[in-house]
């Protein structure tokens, strides 16, 4: 096992252990809503073909865990088809993620957001991608 693969898997199974704690299980199940809400907003894209498809990565997979990734994204850039990746966070956690992965866009969703702001959210983080 690679030190990379090592270091990931220790970083993985301490994820694990701060899921199983009480104090910790509400910030995670707030983030399974977030992406439930961010689901329905890129089927709603998909099916709108404003975006060709869309592929949450795994939950504590390495792009989620390492890069910081929750979605990627293929659309049309013209003829082209491009892939855009990005996270999901509330407002409160944003700057603490661009600081980790400031590669990686964070599109915030908050609760008191409706699916048209987050879709244009999306839409605009597509548009500063191209």
């Amino acid at each position: 096992m690679g030190l990379k693969n090592a270091r990931f898997c220790a970083i993985r199974e301490e994820i694990r252990k701060k899921k199983q704690s009480p104090e910790n299980q509400w910030t995670y199940k707030i983030g399974k809503e977030r992406q439930k809400i961010a689901i329905l907003a890129l089927q709603e894209l998909k099916d709108k073909e404003l975006i060709y498809n869309f592929w949450p990565t795994s939950e504590d997979s390495f792009q989620d865990i390492v890069k910081g990734i929750d979605f990627y994204v293929s659309y049309f850039n013209g003829a082209r088809r491009r892939v855009f990746f990005f996270s999901i966070t509330g407002e409160r956690w944003a700057k603490k993620d661009r600081d980790r992965h400031p590669n990686v866009p964070v599109i915030t969703i908050d609760f008191s957001d409706n699916s048209d702001s987050i879709k244009s959210k999306i839409m605009e983080a597509i548009s500063q991608n191209k």
